[in-house]
């Protein structure tokens, strides 16, 4: 007998070859016994695909987590790697093309993109550290605080925690310090902490500490704009008068510290304060002007204990030092309690100060109006270019001094003012004519005599013109300033 099939009704009728023999009758009743027809056996017939069991698709995810970033890879069917820009305790981040964008044409598609580590994605605590991250991020729109679009999961894909940035163009401070070995020119260096300032102020108004704030959580772009980043362990403090919601995640548990730039207060667990983000700017200052850390990267516990002090900082006025040294007070009581407290103690933005700069501000609206420009420089008899190397490089030193000063102005220290208008004449003097040089001694004469006019006594006010004058022989022919020392009664 033949073997029967694998599903077959092993009583039907077979071929010799193994086929079913069909029992149906092809012809009318009475008619001859039906010939058996044969039916072809089918194979094996394939069952519904099987839906993986929960393990396999969990394997699976733990397969696609674990596995590397690479460029090429689409986040989000929307991200694409484009290459690493750097990477920390908690993440990787990335530049990349965002597809939505260039679909729209935008001329400039790209953001960064913070993806959370493998070893941290089994950790919930660091998903939620994320999200908490891109929160207060976006909560601090400010231009001194970096720019955060969203937070979101790569489902899809890598199943990775991720939030998408702007995309910035410059360097981390600490690259930009360890290029200032002995530190950075004073006009240079205020602009950056003065920034940085007002983007903490901006925070503590909110209610947030950043608490891991150091030269790598800020950086420096093209235009000399510093940006802080990375609100990661970023925590809420109790601050009379601002309202925060309750969250029972704290971040401060997620640790972190960076020992060289936390106070005494975060190393012994206290709550947060924006006076800990103070003692870390104190710090970050005092190593743009000197390139060094003030207590040789020592924790603030241990130097408080050793009894050390920072040595006092020559290339800087009294009250910035001022500023400076009480930030670095390792007793936080004696420490300003704020950023916004820092940055009018470093600008020296007393009550005169204060009025001055409403002063400057109203001159710059009006400046169209009483801008008087009698004098127009010819252009330089020797080209730039033809000038000795050492010579266009003191040239530019003496210029980017005179800039940082006047950017200083304009954010309201009008005492920079003349350390701008000498820095201008002596690249004046390097280069006659030069008209950058030019526009700068111009414009920093306009606000002098502006700011003069307020003043009622015609001898203060006639000496004080005169030191300007003497500081440029530009000045000796610029018809605003004549014009305002024969008003003073120079002219006599």
């Amino acid at each position: 007998m033949n073997k029967p099939g694998a599903f077959d009704d092993q009583t039907k009728p077979r071929t010799a070859d193994g086929a079913v023999e069909s029992t149906q009758r092809r012809g009318k009743p009475g008619d001859a016994a039906p010939v058996p027809v044969p039916v072809p056996v089918p194979g094996p017939v394939p069952g519904p695909v099987p839906v993986p069991e929960e393990p396999t698709r969990r394997r699976e995810s733990e397969a696609a987590r674990s596995a590397p970033l690479d460029p090429g890879m689409c986040i989000r069917r929307r991200y694409v790697l484009e290459r690493l820009i750097g990477s920390g305790g908690m993440g990787q981040v990335w530049k990349a093309k965002d597809l939505v964008s260039e679909q729209a044409r935008d001329p400039n598609p790209f953001v960064a993109i913070k993806l959370l580590n493998t070893d941290f994605e089994a950790d919930p605590d660091a998903f939620v550290s994320l999200q908490r991250e891109t929160k207060k991020a976006q909560e601090l729109a400010h231009p001194n605080v970096i720019t955060v679009f969203a937070f979101d999961t790569d489902d899809d894909g890598s199943g990775r925690a991720f939030m998408s940035m702007e995309l910035l163009d410059g360097e981390t401070l600490d690259s930009v310090i360890r290029r200032h070995a002995a530190g950075m020119p004073r006009a240079a260096a205020a602009p950056l902490i003065i920034g940085m300032a007002k983007g903490l102020e901006y925070a503590h108004k909110k209610g947030i500490v950043h608490s891991d704030l150091k030269p790598g959580n800020v950086f420096v772009t093209k235009p000399g704009e510093p940006k802080i980043l990375d609100f990661g362990i970023a925590r809420a403090a109790k601050i009379a008068g601002i309202d925060r919601l309750e969250d029972s995640f704290d971040a401060g548990t997620l640790g972190g510290l960076t020992m060289a730039y936390a106070s005494t207060d975060m190393i012994e667990q206290h709550d947060p304060h924006p006076a800990d983000d103070v003692y870390a700017l104190g710090l970050i200052a005092y190593e743009l002007l000197t390139g060094t850390h003030p207590f040789r990267r020592i924790g603030a516990a241990e130097a408080r204990d050793k009894g050390m002090k920072p040595a006092r900082i020559r290339s800087v006025r009294r009250y910035e030092w001022q500023a400076i040294a009480r930030a670095l007070e390792f007793d936080r009581r004696k420490r300003w309690q704020n950023a916004g407290e820092f940055l009018r103690a470093f600008v020296g933005r007393s009550i005169a100060a204060q009025a001055i700069g409403v002063v400057a501000a109203g001159l710059a609206i009006v400046a169209g109006v009483f801008w008087y420009q009698a004098h127009t420089a010819a252009l330089p008899t020797v080209p730039f270019e033809s000038l000795a190397p050492d010579v266009q490089a003191e040239f530019r030193a003496h210029m980017g001094n005179a800039d940082g000063a006047w950017q200083l102005v304009q954010q309201g220290n009008g005492d920079e003012m003349l350390d701008a208008a000498s820095e201008y004449g002596k690249a004046y003097a390097l280069h006659p004519r030069n008209p950058d040089a030019t526009a700068g001694l111009e414009k920093t004469a306009d606000y002098i005599v502006g700011r003069l006019r307020k003043v009622a006594d015609r001898s203060e006010r006639l000496k004080e013109l005169k030191s300007v004058q003497e500081m440029s022989e530009f000045y000796a022919h610029y018809k605003p300033l004549t014009a305002a020392i024969d008003d003073a009664g120079g002219g006599n």
